[in-house]
This record gives C-alpha cells, structure tokens and sequence, in this order.
C-alpha cells in the first residue's frame, strides 16, 4: 500500500496537552487531550490537518506483557494495553488479538437478548457475528449492558445529524486523531500504483441487523441499482466523479470489491470516512420495491399512495438517514430505528451488531438512544441544565457557554469547549444568479461584496455573539487550520472594518441614497434585500448585527427567520436573496472528500449560490445560465485537484491559487472564524473522552466510538 506525505500535528498536540497539564486541566482515562479549561480558553486549539487517505503503515504486533494461558484473554483498554499493539490504533482484528495475546476469544451477549436466543427466535450471539468481528479497546474500561442515551434535537430532520453519528458505519472512519483512516465495515483496503482502482474486503459472516447476509452485491446495489438510475436520480445523484464520469464497482467474490476511477482519485477514502451517505443498502430488502426487480412494486406503489415504484422505494431509502422514516428497513448500524413520531426517535440495538470489547462483549453496551424533538432554543437549554440530555453539541452556542458552565453539578454534567475550525463561524453568499437582474448584477460585482464586506465590525460580533474567543476571517472555502496552502493575507481578505470606504464603494457603483437614507437602485427602487435565515445554521443575533452595518451604509435588510427545511429548500429553488450557515465543509478531510466546495454553486441539500450555473453545468449547457470564466476555472481546477495527492507540492499551490480565485471574486463573506464549540457530556457516561473538535465535517462525534460509550449504573 501507499503511504501519503500528508501533515501531521503530533508536535502541536504534544504542547497543548503540556499546556493544559500545566494549567491543571482534567484527567481523563480517553486518548484524546483535554481542551484548554474555559477559563482559559483565550486562544481555540489548533484544528488537526488534512489525514492520509490511504492505510496506515502497520504497526508490528506485540507479545503480551506478560505470558497469558491460552483461552484466557487480557483485557485490553486505551488507557491499559496491556503491552498489546495493533496494525490500527485502539482496534483489532480478531485473529490478529487473539495472536497477539496468545488468547481464544469467547464472545458473550447482551442481557437485552437473552429471551429472545432462549426461545429460538434470535440465534446465539458466536452464530450473529461476522466470522471476523472487529474487536475495539474500550477508552476506559469494559462497559456494561443497558441503558437508554438520551438526546435532543430541533426537528425530525433538523439538527439531528449529530444524533445520527452515533451510530452510523462505513466501510472506514476517522480515529479520534482525526487524521487517520482505519478499517470499520470493511475488514482491509489497497490502492493501486495511481490511485485509479480501490479494492475492499469485507468481513466474512456479516449480516444486517434481520439477520441476511450482507455482501457486496449490497454494495453494488446501491451504486448500480440506487444510484445509478435515471428513475431514482433524473438528475445529479450526489456521487463524487472523478475524470467528469462516474466511478465503477466490480464484484470480485462475495466480501471483495474493486472501485475503479476515470482519474486518480485519492480523496474517495476520505470521502468514505466523513461520509453520511452509506454506500450500502440490504439489497434483499429494498428489491422488493424495485421495478427492475419486482415487476409488481408499480402496483405497490399505487395501493400505498405513491405515483411510481421509485416514489415508494424512497420512503424506505435516502442517504440522509433523517429524511425519511419508515420502519424495519435492516442496518449495519449499532442500533436500529423502532419508533419514530414528531416528538421522538427511538433506536434499539442492533443484535447484529459487528463489533466486540476485548472481553469478548459484543457491542454497543447501550441499549436505547432517544432522540427527543424541541424546537425551542430555551427549552433546548433547561432541559440541558436540569440534566436531561446525556449528549449533545451541535447548534450549541457559544453565548449559552456561562450558563452551562454555571449549572454543571446542579445538571451532573461537564460541558467541554472543543474548537471547531471556520465551522461555527457564519457566512453569507450572495446569490449570482438572483431572478431579479439587478439584484444579480450586484451580487456578481466583487466591488459591492467587498462594500459589505468591511462595513461589518469583526471585533464586535466577536465580542457580542461569541465572548471574544474568535477571530476575524474572510469568507473562506478552505479553513486555515487544517489547510496550510491557505496564507494569512488570504484569511483577513476584506475583513477591515472601515465604513467610510464601504460608503465611498458603493457611491462609485451609482448606488446614491434618497431621503430615507437607503440606497436607491437604477430602476428607482430602494435597495433592499431579505436576509432569510434558520437559527439552525448560526446564532441569529449575528444577522441582527449585519443588518445593522450595512443599513448603516445605506443597504436596506429584512430579516425573516425560517425552518431549516423552508430554508434548504428556497435555496434549492433560486429563492434567497443571501444563502448564510456556519462555515462547514472547510477542513481538510472534508475538502479531499470532495473538492466541489471550491466552487459554491454544487447541488446536494442545498445551493448556496449560482443556481442557474449548476443547471448548465448539469445539462451541458442546454438549461441554466453560463457561468463567468472564474466560476468555469475553478470547477476545472477543483476537478484537477481531486486527481493529485493529498499534501505534495502541486496540490498545495493548487489549492492557494483556488481560493485566491475564489476571494478575487469574492462569493462569500465571512464573519469570524476558530469559535470553541460547547458539548455538554452527562457525567453518567462512560467511555467518553475530551473532544479534539466539534464539526460536521469529521460527521460530529463518529470518530469517538459512541458504541463503546456506557451508562453508569
């Protein structure tokens, strides 16, 4: 296999945890730092950088400490090795334990289980293993069975991603490092010479969460027969291409599969391990509503409510697990979904599940997750203080810090203070290809982005929304931290605050005032424009403050609060005036997955802007508006980054001269950036570490095993 010549921030990591021990930060048994404690926390922790997108070089295996009798196996924690290594930090494949340790594994079950193996209707749980199950360290200690994990989110398909991460798989995932790449679903990988093929072995015995086998007719299933087709996906389905076509899968035999590209792609590993989308479906399952499997799922269709067979088939599937929810479809996840209404989502665990401790346990140790749905920002907040929510960070706001800090005994939990990059940070994108031409014209004209731009006071929305722990930062496509080709010139691009020449721009773009103080437009009309937003995506007191700087330079603002779904959903439809969110999808891992954030007009949930320009994109110019030539070159050259290796000197210089592109033309504005992320974490949770970073871009809380995670009894 290929090694990469990616970064590291071994050193950094190094001195923080110095830092911290030397400021008295708490011990944890986890194998992550702690963050800096958040009366100190005057400076955000360093964001990890890009990861490597191939395996690891093994390490080599080592006796155990001391001589162990076979048959009885040491029990093996991060904070306790036991003299054990392993080819991927914190996890073992079974054989390569048992040889280490010199030990046979005896696999023992959950409680939770137990009458339904006694009265025949579940097999043993040594026949509901893979025959290669995946055998991880505990951070801690060995967990125990039982429990329910409480959360908290804003709606059934809004904020619940973070929730969603605790019990989603891949073929691969990040370590909690958040650099390296480790097996999960698939038991190994390998590259070829160029990063042009990617060969996949699964585990052998795995099986969905019914009970079926899962192989990779699975895997071709979703491609191929999902993803692929024209019924399902008229349109863009989302799939990453490479080469400008779509990639190929090959079976090879039942737990091998080759992935071949146009072009290099070595991003695609990455892509995988920061991915929502699974790509795998229980083909034995989702056949069934399948035209091109089942000749009657059309009449199906019609009898439960739906026009086409592909309508019914997606009120079972959809790659964000949220979207729609219909019980019994099998997973390969921890815990399967068993009820769901518009106040909550119950998932259970799944007994099929394809890991174990070092005990032997099979995994996860809790039982239940309930995912409550609230979607009031106050009544988020008090149930969090009374002590109600055992996990949560996303949309926490930092200006909701004091106030948990201040109840942590009385809520017997612990709130950490996590970095979390550019990805906290709002952003606002003007809309290019606005339906109204003059709004269109404007929002085209760096000249009047960058009015904007510096009629806005950093240092107040920092002090105001965020407790003076940000910093400045431009609207950036690639955060700084975790992407060095970005330079300091290009993170403080236009974030001067000085109003006096934002006045003197917009006069130069014939935007004089009229007697109420507004700009008028060329057509006689003032210049108004409807600044939309879902508090979902960033604290609304930061539009308040925009409104506020650039009426004052004469830009006439509406604001008009809206659910995420509305929101998404005007977007997609060429509606807004101004698509803003938290900057995510900046670090690293997310831009080798996918390099289409250098160019903010791609499809998917939303289109921040330039929707016209997607659709000839789409088309090949037959619908939609042309792009300018920036836009056409930095789609070319984003296509030409994802070819070449993650790290090395062209991809660098590269990507600097992207996001110069992108700042010279100016389709975003950014406010400030490197905001602490509260996670509020019950202390009835064990297993659970200190949080490097809290973002959507590594899928939240995925690289922290929230599988391994117990309750305290």
């Amino acid at each position: 296999m290929k090694k990469n010549t990616l970064f590291s921030l071994c050193t950094l990591l190094v001195l923080i945890s110095m830092l911290i021990t030397a400021c008295g930060g708490r011990a944890t048994p986890a194998p992550v730092q702690p963050t800096t404690p958040a009366a100190e926390a005057t400076q955000p922790a360093a964001e990890p950088q890009p990861a490597a997108t191939t395996a690891v070089e093994p390490a080599p295996t080592a006796a155990a400490a001391l001589p162990i009798e076979p048959g009885e196996c040491p029990t093996v924690t991060v904070a306790d090795a036991k003299g054990l290594a392993s080819a991927y930090p914190q996890q073992f494949e079974l054989e390569e334990f048992q040889t280490a340790a010199n030990c046979e594994l005896t696999f023992t079950d959950n409680p939770l289980f137990a009458a339904d193996v006694k009265a025949g209707t579940l097999p043993p749980v040594e026949q509901r293993l893979p025959e290669e199950p995946l055998v991880v360290a505990p951070y801690a200690e060995i967990g125990k069975y039982g429990g329910q994990l409480r959360s908290i989110s804003i709606a059934p398909e809004s904020g619940t991603a973070e929730t969603l991460s605790w019990r989603h798989v891949n073929l691969v995932r990040y370590l909690d490092d958040l650099q390296t790449i480790v097996p999960n679903v698939a038991k190994s990988w390998a590259w070829n010479d160029d990063f042009t093929q990617l060969t996949f072995t699964l585990r052998k015995g795995h099986k969905w969460s019914d009970g079926a086998p899962f192989t990779a007719d699975d895997i071709i299933f979703w491609y191929k027969d999902i993803h692929l087709n024209q019924e399902l996906f008229p349109e863009n389905s989302g799939v990453p291409k490479y080469g400008g076509k779509p990639y190929t899968i090959e079976k090879i035999d039942d737990v091998t599969v080759k992935y071949s590209f146009e072009s290099p792609a070595p991003g695609f590993l990455s892509y995988l391990a920061v991915a929502y989308t699974q790509p795998f479906q229980p083909k034995h399952f989702l056949s069934q509503f399948h035209g091109d499997y089942n000749k009657a799922a059309a009449d199906e269709a019609v009898k439960q409510g739906y026009k086409t067979w592909a309508e019914l088939l997606r009120s079972y599937y959809h790659d964000w697990k949220d979207s729609f929810h219909r019980l019994g479809v099998p997973v390969l996840e921890s815990h399967y979904l068993a009820d769901e209404n518009t106040e909550h989502r119950l998932v259970k665990a799944n007994p099929y599940y394809f890991k174990v401790d070092t005990t032997g346990q099979q995994l996860p140790y809790i039982d239940e997750q309930n995912e409550v749905f609230i979607s009031n920002k106050e009544l988020i907040n008090l149930k969090v203080i009374a002590g109600e929510v055992d996990l949560k960070g996303d949309a926490m706001d930092l200006m909701s810090f004091p106030v948990y800090k201040e109840n942590e005994a009385a809520g017997n939990y612990t709130v950490q203070l996590p970095p979390a990059g550019l990805g906290a940070g709002m952003l606002y994108v003007f809309n290019t290809t606005h339906k109204d031409p003059i709004l269109r014209a404007l929002f085209l004209d760096p000249k009047f982005k960058e009015a904007l731009s510096i009629a806005m006071n950093r240092d107040e929305i920092n002090e105001t929304v965020y407790l003076g722990q940000a910093k400045p930062i431009s609207g950036l496509p690639a955060d700084p931290l975790s992407n060095p080709f970005v330079t300091e010139e290009q993170a403080l691009f236009q974030t001067e605050y000085n109003p006096e020449k934002a006045n003197q721009l917009l006069d130069e773009l014939g935007l004089t005032k009229g007697a109420d103080g507004f700009r008028v437009r060329s057509d006689g009309k003032t210049l108004s424009i409807l600044l939309e937003y879902a508090p979902q995506g960033g604290p609304p007191l930061v539009h308040e403050l925009t409104k506020g700087y650039w009426e004052a330079v004469g830009v006439k603002v509406e604001l008009k609060e809206e659910s995420t779904e509305a929101f998404r959903q005007r977007s997609l439809t060429n509606d807004l005036d101004v698509y803003n969110w938290k900057n995510d999808g900046t670090a690293g891992p997310a831009l080798i997955a996918s390099s289409d954030r250098f160019w903010p007009f791609q499809g998917g949930l939303v289109r921040m802007t330039g929707s016209e320009w997607m659709d000839w994109f789409d088309s090949e110019g037959k619908l939609g508006s042309e792009p300018p030539d920036w836009a056409k070159q930095l789609k070319d050259l984003a296509s030409q980054w994802s070819n070449l290796e993650p790290g090395s000197q062209e991809w660098s210089a590269m990507g600097t001269q992207m996001v110069q592109i992108w700042l010279e033309n100016m389709p975003a504005i950014g406010t400030v950036g490197y905001v602490p992320a509260p996670v509020i974490v019950h202390n009835r949770l064990g297993n659970a570490p200190q949080w490097k970073i809290q973002v959507y871009d590594y899928y939240f809380h995925y690289p922290y095993r929230v599988d391994q995670f117990y309750i305290k009894k």
